[in-house]
Order: structure tokens, then sequence, then C-alpha cells
């Protein structure tokens, strides 16, 4: 999870699909970004959208899968589905860029803490930052390239002293979700310009979410996602739970004779809390709209609320 936020820095979230043929983001928008107060059909007319598709929108606690007449604004969480040509054309109508990072500071020598450096040392400098003497001596060894530094990872002076304001991206990954939160918020106004948290507190999620955290990781979440996978039906390839959201993002796999191929989207009497953001054919992306027929052995991605699962179950079976 994140060493694919490190690729896409200019996104909360980020997933691959058909062998990152299409990929979905989630970004916030901000207050000077080009599409706000403008609808889904004001931007569709205005932009060159045929190669990404927003699939919806989380407004404070909601989650609204956008109709044409829906407008964007400001604090906006967007979830897309974007082809690599539409990459480019997608950041600049949400007012994002993606940076290179060059520089990462991570908080706590855990698991995730001591893989990402392992792998991330490679090609970054990297620096991390653990309380525990031993376990930084542990991890000196097994990191040849990365400098472990023993300190209170909550002393803002010690972050100062460490240069985290010149810093591509923060991760906090200590067992502790309030001090993740916290080292954060604080990294980010000292002008880190990407930060992650490890929320295992369900609760505080949504507080995280809203307090300026660039992107919230949470195992249950990441290990719930890939259980399911293998539990739902035969025809589903993929499937990922949305942290701070009840939505859920599918592939499938389109069987021969399925509901979804019995005409375009718009004529079929498919459930209004899902979604079909685009797919592959024969290996080729494709975005759908509302004049798109989906055919056998097709793969799509699907964007739903629970309560349209199992009507969407049968649409693809």
């Amino acid at each position: 999870e994140v060493l694919g936020l490190l690729q896409e820095t200019g996104t909360t979230e980020y997933m691959e699909f058909s062998e990152g043929k299409l990929s979905m983001f989630v970004q916030r928008l901000e207050e000077n970004a080009p599409i706000i107060n403008k609808s889904l059909q004001e931007v569709s007319l205005t932009r060159k959208t045929d190669q990404y598709r927003a699939v919806a929108i989380k407004r404070y606690d909601k989650t609204i899968i956008p109709r044409g007449s829906e407008q964007f604004m400001a604090g906006d969480l967007v979830f897309v589905i974007s082809t690599s040509e539409g990459i480019d054309e997608m950041m600049k109508s949400s007012g994002k860029e993606s940076h290179e990072v060059n520089s990462i500071m991570i908080l706590g020598g855990s698991r995730i803490g001591k893989h990402v450096a392992l792998y991330m040392q490679k090609n970054c400098e990297v620096k991390l930052i653990d309380s525990d003497p031993e376990r930084c001596e542990a991890l000196a060894e097994i990191l040849d390239n990365t400098l472990i530094i023993n300190g209170d990872c909550r002393d803002a002076e010690l972050l100062e002293q460490e240069g985290v304001s010149k810093m591509d991206v923060f991760i906090a990954v200590t067992g502790n979700s309030e001090i993740n939160i916290l080292s954060c918020l604080l990294a980010k106004r000292m002008g880190v310009k990407k930060t992650i948290a490890e929320v295992e507190n369900m609760e505080y999620i949504n507080l995280a979410e809203n307090s300026g955290i660039d992107t919230i990781i949470n195992k249950k979440l990441a290990a719930a996602s890939r259980i399911f996978r293998h539990t739902t039906s035969l025809n589903v390839t993929q499937v990922r739970y949305m942290t701070g959201t009840d939505a859920e993002i599918l592939e499938f796999n389109v069987p021969p004779n399925a509901r979804i191929t019995r005409g375009t989207l718009r004529s079929l009497d498919f459930p209004k809390d899902a979604i079909v953001g685009g797919g592959t054919r024969e290996g080729v992306p494709f975005i759908a709209t509302g004049d798109t027929i989906i055919k056998a052995n097709d793969k799509v991605v699907v964007f739903t609320l629970p309560s349209a699962y199992d009507r969407l179950i049968k649409f693809f079976t």
C-alpha cells in the first residue's frame, strides 16, 4: 500500500487494475482546484475526460455516486478511475501534481517501517526514527543505507533538527495511532509535501482524514480486501475496501451471457448506488459511459456502496 502511494504522490489512495492499465486515484479537492463549483457535465464539456471518470465523491461523512449535475466542492474526496493516458489531464483538473520522491522520513521501526526503508533506500535518502535503542541497533544491521535515529518521535525539536521540513514524504507507522496522527500534522505544518499515517483505531480514521493528513493506511482494511477477494464470487478478481467510507471497488471478469452484457449501461436497470468506471477488452483499457456496452470476457471495474452489492453481483453471474 505504502509503496504504491510513493509512486503516485498526488493521490491519497491508489490502486492498479488489469496489470496497471487502469488505476484508481483518490484526491482531496483544494479551494483552488480548476473544477470547483463545476458539475460533471460542465467538466466533460470543457476538459478531455474520455480517459478518466469520477466514480464517487465523499463529502463530509456521505459517499455519493455522482450524476451529471453533481457539482465538485472544496474539501471533496473524489474517487477517479483513469487510464495511464488520462493521468496527466486528471491531475490538471484537480489541481494536483505528482512530485518525485527523493527523501523520506519514517517514524517507527515496525515491520512496515522496516520494509518501506529496505525498498526505498536503494534510490532515496531515508531517515528512520524509533524510540527503542535495541530495535534501532537491530535495524542498523539490516538497513545499510538508511540513517537510524534513536529518539522520541513526539519531539518536534528532534524532527526539526533532522530536517523534516526538507523531506518529500513523512510516514508515521508506530504502534500508536494518536502519535502517528499528531506527528503527521506536525510534519505537515513544518512543510512536508505528503504525509502518510497508519491508523488502526477505526474511530480515528475520519478525524485523521479531515485534519489534513494526506493518506491513512489501515491494516484491517487492507487484509479484509484481500480475504474478501477469495470468499466472494468467482468472477471477482480484485476487491478494495476504501478507507474512511463503507464503499468498495471490485474488478469483475465478465462471464458469457451475464446480465451486464444485455445492452448499454444506460439501458440496463443498473443499481443507482453502483457505477462502472471502466475496464479492459482484450488488454485495451476503456473508460465507461452510459453508451458503453460491456462484452463477455471484459474485465470491468465497479465502485459500489453496500446497499447495491447484492443486486450488483447478479449483473455479473
